[in-house]
């Protein structure tokens, strides 16, 4: 099985669209985001450029950000999600280098610019923290954050190829606001979080569709933390939250680590295999792979879909991963 092949196949059509088949056909920013990543890893040219092409045709904002929602033919939702922004803009960088393209390099510096300008709070030292979008942004205020939007190859591989000093201080300014948000490690990474303004804090989803949890969205943050040395402290503490239940893939947690919602998810799955490997359990990673794996043929979801080929391709470093 290729994960990243079967996600290509499964859920993107001939026009380069991302389709969520179990959500109702739509689709969103972060979709798109993953399929390029997925479609650089495979090295497959032909199915990056005509999902670069259906992105930038159809959810690329005049700020040169890109709008979350699109569905039944246009735009629901034009605010942007600073993940999608980030991954696609370092997709395009990886796919110039990849593919031998300068005008993907040119796409890249251009998001990568317009996320700096846009998508950057700072916490109360000064430092930059990535916010949810533009809108988690107030001055004098917190700033918004989804801890699992921090994508630190990104940020790091955006910032070089800018030059730009919010982009460059990401990585550095969010390892310490990461440790101080989960307690150096004691508690999970939760979903929401504001920063900044004397917040600190994990708070439930903004529109109230969740409590304070860990869930589809923090627990990605355990990927993204493995693949940065200056967190992979942090994903090991995690795993000692999270290994006991680790198989069961719960869909969300407590930020203690226990399980808050039975049914189970690939992503959990996946995040758990990330946080072994950063804690130097290879063998339970690996079987937690296959475990996703295992629970994406049963259960299948265009998310859980996504991360498994994610995951595979950052923890097997065809995607770069520097853990």
């Amino acid at each position: 099985m290729n994960a990243g092949r079967d996600f290509l196949a499964t859920y993107v059509g001939t026009d380069g669209r991302v389709t969520r088949s179990d959500q109702g056909g739509d689709t969103v920013s972060e979709g798109q985001a993953y399929a390029l990543l997925i479609a650089v890893a495979e090295k497959d040219r032909s199915a990056f450029a005509k999902l670069w092409s259906w992105t930038r045709s159809n959810l690329r904002l005049p700020s040169g950000l890109f709008a979350y929602h699109w569905a039944a033919g246009k735009i629901t939702d034009p605010q942007p999600a600073a993940d999608a922004d980030l991954l696609i803009g370092w997709a395009l960088l990886l796919a110039a280098e990849r593919f031998g393209d300068p005008a993907y390099r040119d796409a890249a510096r251009a998001v990568g610019a317009a996320v700096a300008k846009q998508e950057i709070g700072y916490d109360d030292s000064g430092a930059p923290v990535l916010a949810a979008g533009p809108w988690a942004l107030r001055p004098n205020g917190p700033t918004t954050i989804e801890p699992g939007y921090w994508a630190w190859p990104a940020a790091h591989d955006l910032g070089s190829l800018t030059g730009d000093k919010r982009l460059q201080g990401l990585v550095p300014a969010g390892a310490g606001q990461l440790d101080a948000l989960t307690g150096g490690g004691n508690a999970l990474p939760p979903d929401w979080a504001r920063y900044g303004g004397g917040a600190n804090e994990a708070v439930a989803a903004p529109d109230g569709t969740a409590p304070v949890q860990s869930g589809q969205d923090g627990l990605r943050t355990l990927v993204w933390a493995a693949c940065e040395p200056s967190t992979t402290h942090l994903a090991a503490a995690w795993w000692s939250l999270v290994s006991g239940s680790a198989a069961a893939a719960p869909l969300s947690r407590n930020l203690d680590g226990s399980p808050r919602q039975p049914e189970v998810s690939a992503t959990s799955a996946i995040a758990a295999a990330a946080a072994a490997r950063a804690a130097g359990d290879t063998t339970a990673s690996a079987t937690l792979r296959d475990r996703a794996r295992q629970i994406d043929r049963q259960y299948p979801t265009y998310y859980g879909a996504a991360w498994v080929a994610l995951g595979d391709a950052l923890l097997d470093g065809r995607l770069p991963c520097t853990t």
